[in-house]
């Protein structure tokens, strides 16, 4: 019964920050107050520029982003932005670089016309010919190994590692890999020297870090407005649709 008294004080502080956010910015439940809404977030983005640009040159200067935007201060620097938002005055960041993944391929060689079976999930390579595909986590080891446009009717044959760096019966050893060794888990720095470096790569999450604007409308919306250095966002983004403002998008939460 004891703590009854201070999960009300939680609750009203709760419904008491949350009036406030929405009471700051226009709702947005109008054309016309998203249009204001808007103007005020375009501005807060030109506000943004000194920071993201010393977030960049930090990057590039260390060899990886911040941890947190006080390890920039007063080297890179001097002092952090506000928004100019009453209610929501701090840019929030977060490095990425810990998420961030690749998705490396080997080419297996040409299907010779026939036919794969299933559906490619993959457009790396020829069309023509076979892949292996393993997508890696942020520390470089596999997390998942799959065959792609890999024709009908080919057995397995024994793994040669010598035999395939010369590019030979490719197709059949990749089907004897998984059983021959353990992939799951498997770092760069072993499978590289075993398979030779991959034909081709590419990131699965580029953005290495993120900045933000955490910008509710009420007690249970979400929206925010987010900035990737990639500058590159899908259309549905952390359980809501995206609205490009500038280089940044808005979230509007579902």
């Amino acid at each position: 019964m004891k703590k009854a008294p201070a999960l009300l004080v939680f609750l009203t502080l709760a419904v008491a920050v949350a009036s406030v956010v929405y009471l700051a910015l226009p709702a947005g439940d109008t054309a016309q107050d998203w249009e204001q809404r808007r103007t005020l977030f375009q501005d807060a983005t030109v506000r943004a520029v000194p920071l993201i640009e010393s977030i960049k040159v930090y990057t590039s200067t260390i060899g990886n982003p911040p941890r947190a935007l006080a390890d920039m201060i007063p080297e890179y620097l001097n002092e952090l932005p506000v928004t100019g938002l009453p209610a929501c005055e701090r840019f929030e960041y977060r490095s990425l670089a810990h998420k961030q993944g690749a998705i490396v391929w080997y080419d297996l060689g040409s299907r010779q016309g026939q036919p794969y079976s299933g559906q490619s999930r993959f457009s790396e390579g020829d069309p023509d010919h076979a892949i292996l595909i393993f997508t890696l986590d942020a520390q470089g080891k596999i997390s998942s190994a799959l065959l792609d446009r890999l024709p009908k009717g080919r057995e397995p044959v024994d793994f040669d590692p010598e035999r395939w760096k010369s590019v030979e019966n490719r197709i059949e050893m990749a089907l004897d890999l998984s059983d021959t060794y353990r992939l799951h888990g498997m770092p760069r720095d072993v499978f590289e020297p075993l398979l030779g470096p991959p034909d081709g790569s590419r990131v699965v999450h580029g953005a290495a870090w993120e900045l933000r604007i955490n910008c509710p409308t009420g007690l249970l919306n979400h929206d925010a407005l987010v900035y990737w250095p990639t500058e590159s966002y899908p259309q549905h983004l952390y359980g809501g649709n995206t609205e490009a403002i500038g280089r940044w998008v808005y979230i509007h939460s579902e």
